[in-house]
């Protein structure tokens, strides 16, 4: 599981780059009015904000081959000083909007993830299903969910308390992302819970979820072994939607935690309600 930046690129932001570039362009070869060739802060200003330094600096060039090669009554080195001047204002401008963007990517990155394990939190979890249910009704392929309980939480950090509770959860973590895809979605659902969306997959999640259900019994956790329980279910065969799926996962949980734990259970429609377990 790793997480993906969204992508910068703006066509709207680009096209309207582009024809102010040109108009202003197109304003100074008709009127050859040095005076003029401050419209191309405009474009400079755009493109340094939407596209970083990179914009501010290819805008830049951009004009001054422009009073280069169409305007007959500039001297060389007037390009060379107008062209300097909007070089450094790109570089400014551009290195000012790229640490404003790392900035927002960072706040949003740390909106979406769970401090302790790096995965993503409840919240983006919840929205993050819903995507990949309406991307499953759209492209008519299945989804499932493995829901992970890990085994005797409480008496563990009772025992060894809070700060080798949170070291358990750590190397649990990372258990799990070694046993999944790139695709799939590894969230902290919980204190002790995780929940795994697996697209495009159905009977396979079962062998994925005891997969780690295996790793994780074979790990040693500082002279200490652990266990977890798993629920798996699939969309749209046991459920009608993302928060139906929810529920059937977490029923099959709930049957692998009544029957002795450590064990992996998949849904079927005549397990009891979660409700009913204990």
């Amino acid at each position: 599981m790793i997480f993906l930046p969204k992508s910068r690129f703006k066509p709207g932001a680009f096209l309207i780059m582009i024809l102010s570039f040109v108009l202003v362009g197109f304003i100074n070869v008709i009127t050859e009015d040095i005076a003029l060739f401050n419209l191309f802060f405009i474009p400079l200003l755009l493109a340094a904000v939407c596209f970083d330094v990179w914009g501010g600096v290819l805008v830049s060039l951009g004009a001054a081959i422009v009073l280069l090669l169409f305007v007959d009554n500039v001297f060389f080195s007037q390009i060379v000083i107008l062209a300097l001047v909007m070089l450094a204002v790109g570089l400014i401008l551009g290195q000012m909007s790229k640490k404003r963007k790392e900035d927002h990517d960072r706040l949003e990155h740390l909106s979406m993830v769970d401090r302790l394990t790096g995965l993503y939190n409840y919240g983006y979890f919840i929205d993050r299903i819903e995507e990949e249910k309406e991307r499953a009704d759209r492209f008519g392929s299945k989804l499932s969910l493995i829901m992970l309980d890990v085994d005797f939480f409480k008496p563990f950090n009772d025992k060894f308390g809070h700060e080798k509770g949170n070291t358990l959860i750590k190397e649990m973590t990372k258990i799990i992302n070694e046993q999944v895809r790139v695709v799939d979605v590894v969230a902290r659902y919980g204190a002790e819970e995780f929940a795994i969306i697996l697209p495009n997959t159905s009977g396979e999640a079962a062998e994925v979820a005891e997969r780690i259900r295996r790793a994780i019994e074979e790990a040693d956790f500082e002279g200490e072994k652990m266990t977890l329980s798993a629920g798996v279910a699939t969309y749209p065969t046991d459920a009608d939607d993302e928060l139906d799926l929810i529920d059937r996962a977490d029923q099959a949980l709930n049957l692998s935690k009544t029957n002795g734990r450590n064990l992996v259970s998949v849904y079927s429609k005549d397990l009891p309600n979660k409700n009913e377990g204990s």
